[in-house]
């Protein structure tokens, strides 16, 4: 077996802890008995405190953003810390082996991994899964289970990638292992990065293939910058390009953060090697190390949940945790009293900064399932919240000491790798059999092709409900999963560039219509495009989480913050729409929403008497533009909103006792009135073709508002958007409103040759 490196410094001893987004420097001063090679076949590393601090400042900025200090609306980049930081021991690590040794040995790299990382994520995930059984409402076991099932195979990026650019993708951060996804952006990184070095430095080995030995520490050095500066490059490309427009598969994907270890791989390389950096004078290591603390503080208050991240706006807290580390390495780490390094090197974050990973594991399942019970039993907001946080803080301590620990440093595993591979098998089952505790994850709901049936026509604006179904056709878990939509052309917060083709129903049609406007548009997806495919129409389509086509600007309470990228994505859809063909019809939708979320020009959210005057001035700006490209514009009226989340509230009861999870219809029906009547008034003033389609009665049809259909089928994915076979169920009558909205001149078929 090829000698594993083996230095005498924690600093350098072993792989990183995975925090917020993965990996952590090791901050311990004894050998963790990594290996059977002796101290003295490496060079040591000097121990650097100030690198133990700062992973406190990043596991800080994690969990104060989670707690939701309004202060830290970017506290997310204690991600982008991690990375870096991560990027920078392992890539000197593995170069000083390679140098040292000839090779890599991959079994011994990914034993280490097993054993520093592993025991305690499992031991999280099983007690999270556990706890979810108890707490999670029953319908939402089998998501749970699936995002606990990608966790343990190193997936979850990819899970919540997909999930978070879906319709419900407003809610992933419910889940209490949404975090895990940077433990899966650095476990591919950890897979990959070994043997892109062992190709770089090919022709190195192909020389020694006899008799391995040192190689040249130049050569290799050179060959990894470059393989670093492929890598890095590339992925910051894709970042920059995809993240405006792919939300999540850019926010939670390797080839968009790639690039972020790469900085901290190239500074690893800059800092063995002689250079600027490694001689860098004392005052102006002193600058840098303030200026990186500037950088990344900066990043944590003006980021906010509207930046297209990562992006280049990553590069603030990239940059400034890279100067930091550099300038840590000028100052001699704590050595230089006033420098950043000195106050990073202070105990108390030294201590935050050891247990960090665990903090990070813990804090976030002691949040998403305190706020659920806190829910449930009326407990202080605040107070669950400052629980959380100080609870998982003991958690963590606790568990670093009984299990992160003696893993590490068990000397029976490291002696042996494939002892440690055989424990990671071993753990890896121990987290999918957690998964299952809570039911496999399920994939899009397949619905009996007689549930296709209409809902029966309603004559009038208000009838009596037809016999109600005994039980529901669907299960409040096929509800809940029953959302499918078009990834591109329905995005999440960040997205801000509207794709030119998004074009369903039937793309040979002569008859162009459009629907715009956010989540409670999109709802309407699965019956419009079924309408515009029988009736032969090109139906062109854009919406966005909480975003209005109405120019306001909005506040996004979940971020704290003004929705920009609304504003972007909305005037990246007008100009969609003044570049494409004439509109024959445009569909408007929007929530009811923006009642309590429209900003004034103070900045200030305007309390809901104040809205309506707000919304009529935007109108006012929005329609005539709207009506240059339409020859008819029709906002269609918000649905009913039940007071509470429908597939919950029916998995709590028995099937026969659906009718107990309806609501009034004085309480749940027209919350958007405010709204249209500034509409109404801005067309009136503007001359807008301005029409409303409402479908109120259709959905509410009595003085109880039902959430199961006369076929049977739930209405509801939550509390007001439907199910993609409830929408489909509508069509025929979707299809008879609008005509009638039209009023006497209805939009042909596309048969007949008009519009266009």
């Amino acid at each position: 077996m090829v000698p594993e490196v083996h230095v005498t410094t924690a600093a350098a001893h072993g792989p990183p802890r995975v925090g917020h987004t993965g990996g952590m420097l090791d901050g311990t001063r004894t050998a963790p008995h990594d290996g059977p090679a002796t101290a003295a076949a490496a060079p040591a590393r000097a121990f650097r405190p100030d690198v133990e601090g700062l992973r406190a400042v990043a596991v800080g900025l994690v969990v104060l953003f989670h707690a939701g200090v309004a202060a830290l609306p970017g506290g997310f980049v204690g991600v982008d810390v991690f990375f870096v930081l991560s990027g920078f021991l392992i890539t000197g690590l593995l170069v000083e082996e390679l140098a040292r040794t000839g090779t890599i040995s991959i079994r011994g790299f990914y034993a280490r991994r097993v054993r520093r990382l592993l025991p305690l994520a499992v031991l999280v995930l099983a007690v999270t899964a556990l706890v979810s059984w108890a707490v999670v409402p029953p319908v939402d076991h089998p998501r749970v289970g699936g995002d606990v099932l990608a966790a343990a195979l190193y997936a979850a990026n990819w899970r919540f990638a997909g999930t978070s650019t879906e319709y419900m993708g407003a809610d992933v951060d419910k889940s209490p292992v949404l975090h895990f996804w940077s433990l899966g952006v650095e476990e591919q990184f950890y897979v990959v990065w070994p043997l892109l070095l062992l190709l770089a430095t090919g022709a190195l080995l192909v020389r020694r293939r006899r008799a391995r030995g040192p190689l040249p520490r130049a050569a290799v050095v050179r060959r990894a910058a470059v393989a670093l500066a492929l890598v890095g490059g590339a992925s910051f490309a894709a970042s920059v390009v995809l993240s405006p427009t792919t939300g999540g598969w850019a926010y939670y994907g390797l080839h968009t953060r790639a690039w972020e270890l790469a900085v901290g791989g190239g500074l690893a390389l800059a800092l063995a090697a002689p250079g600027p950096l490694s001689r860098l004078p004392r005052p102006a290591a002193v600058l840098l190390g303030w200026a990186g603390v500037a950088a990344v503080v900066a990043s944590a208050v003006l980021i906010d949940g509207s930046t297209a991240f990562p992006g280049s706006a990553a590069l603030g807290p990239v940059l400034g945790t890279a100067a930091l580390v550099a300038a840590g390495a000028g100052v001699g780490g704590a050595a230089v009293r006033g420098s950043a390094s000195r106050v990073l090197s202070h105990p108390v974050p030294r201590y935050v900064g050891r247990i960090s990973y665990a903090w990070y594991l813990w804090h976030w399942p002691f949040l998403v399932l305190g706020r659920q019970l806190g829910t449930e039993r009326g407990w202080d907001p605040a107070l669950v919240v400052v629980a959380a946080v100080v609870l998982s803080f003991a958690a963590s301590a606790l568990s670093n000491v009984l299990v992160e620990e003696p893993a590490r440093r068990s000397r029976w595993l490291s002696l042996r790798p494939v002892r440690s591979l055989a424990a990671g098998a071993l753990l890896t089952a121990a987290g999918v059999a957690a998964a299952l505790v809570l039911g496999p994850a399920r994939g899009p709901v397949e619905v009996p092709d007689q549930l296709a049936e209409q809902v029966p026509q309603v004559q009038g604006d208000v009838e009596a409900p037809a016999q109600a179904p005994a039980v529901p056709v669907l299960t409040p878990e096929q509800a809940r999963a029953d959302t499918e939509r078009p990834p591109d052309c329905f995005v999440s917060y960040s997205g801000t560039r509207p794709p030119a083709e998004c074009v369903f129903g039937d793309p040979e049609g002569t008859v162009d219509v459009a629907m715009i406007g956010d989540s409670h548009a999109m709802h309407w997806y699965p019956a419009l495009d079924a309408l515009a495919r029988e009736r032969g129409w090109r139906l062109h389509m854009w919406a966005k989480t909480a975003c209005p086509s109405i120019d306001v600007r909005v506040w996004v309470d979940k971020y704290a913050t003004e929705y920009d990228a609304c504003g972007v994505w909305r005037e990246g859809v007008l100009q969609q729409l003044e570049q494409g063909p004439r509109m024959d019809l445009l569909l408007v939708a929007r929530s009811m929403g923006y009642v309590r979320a429209t900003l004034g020009e103070g900045d200030e959210v305007l309390p809901g008497d104040a809205v309506g005057a707000a919304w009529q001035e935007a109108a006012e700006r929005t329609l005539p533009r709207l009506g240059a490209v339409a020859d008819r514009v029709l906002v269609v009226r918000d649905n009913p909103w039940a007071p509470e989340d429908v597939p919950t509230c029916l998995s709590a009861r028995d099937p026969a006792d659906w009718e107990g999870c309806s609501f009034d219809r004085e309480t749940g029906t027209y919350l958007d009135e405010d709204l249209a009547v500034a509409e109404r008034t801005a067309a009136r003033r503007t001359g807008a073709p301005l029409g409303f389609l409402d479908m109120t009665d259709v959905l509410c049809p009595g003085a109880r508002c039902p959430v199961v259909a006369d076929n049977g089928v739930i209405m509801y994915v939550d509390n007001s958007h439907f199910t993609d076979t409830f929408s489909r169920s509508l069509t025929t009558e979707l299809g008879r409103r609008i005509d009638l909205a039209l009023r006497n001149d209805p939009l042909p078929a596309g048969g007949e040759g008009a519009g266009g």
